[in-house]
């Protein structure tokens, strides 16, 4: 994760635009911008006053670095989003594919969060829940759901403002033709930081974690064509 991630991370939390932090930063919205899109990286000084300014505290800590999670992931975004689901559900538990198939042929507005939305995106974590959890458009929306089996609806999830928030960076993902939106890893990290949820500290390493292996692939710039095997030695 970046600084320009914390950056943004810090000003959707707080319900800012760009020009609204950067007016308590004291500075340019030009340089909001480019902390954000990456062109410039900012100072940890610089993070810890966007904190500041949002009203939050950056909690930084040292630990060992830990990449153990790096081959499951790697292997992961080799497969389909789908196939990735799959892969993470254990025999006999609850099968998230027909929730989310479901999802795709129904017109209403939904973005997926949760366990699910990170195995969609390459998390290594195996799924343990029971349902699939959605942030919906509003409370009206949700009567025009076909059905609320092995759904868990939200209209505000810990951290957002709700649909509007995510939906701006909210990924696609196609399903057998059809297709379900999917909360981005940098807004997923950003609910599971303020999810009082005691397994979110476990699923924000494990977003936190795809971030860094899609990043080092794209430094890297060339296919791995090795096989499963190879990748975890």
């Amino acid at each position: 994760m970046t600084g320009g991630d914390l950056v943004l991370m810090s000003r959707r939390r707080a319900g800012l635009t760009q020009r609204e932090l950067a007016e308590r930063m004291g500075c340019r919205q030009a340089t909001i911008a480019r902390w954000e899109r990456g062109d410039r990286h900012p100072s940890y000084d610089e993070v810890q006053a966007v904190a500041r300014a949002c009203a939050l505290q950056l909690d930084a800590h040292l630990a060992r670095e830990d990449r153990s999670w790096w081959p499951q992931i790697a292997i992961q975004l080799d497969h389909a989003p789908l196939q990735r689901v799959r892969r993470l559900t254990p025999p006999g538990a609850f099968d998230a594919v027909p929730v989310l198939e479901a999802l795709a042929d129904s017109d209403v507005p939904t973005i997926v969060l949760g366990e699910v939305a990170g195995a969609l995106h390459g998390s290594p974590l195996v799924l343990g829940g029971a349902t699939v959890e959605v942030c919906a458009q509003d409370e009206d929306a949700l009567n025009e759901l076909p059905s609320r089996e092995g759904l868990l609806v939200t209209v505000l999830p810990p951290g957002t403002t709700g649909f509007a928030d995510l939906a701006r960076d909210a990924d696609t993902v196609e399903i057998d033709g059809a297709e379900i939106r999917v909360a981005h890893l940098r807004d997923l990290l950003r609910i599971a930081d303020a999810s009082p949820d005691p397994d979110s500290r476990r699923q924000a390493l494990a977003y936190q974690a795809v971030l860094d292996v899609r990043r080092a692939r794209l430094d890297a710039g060339a296919p791995d064509d090795r096989g499963d095997e190879e990748k975890v030695e």
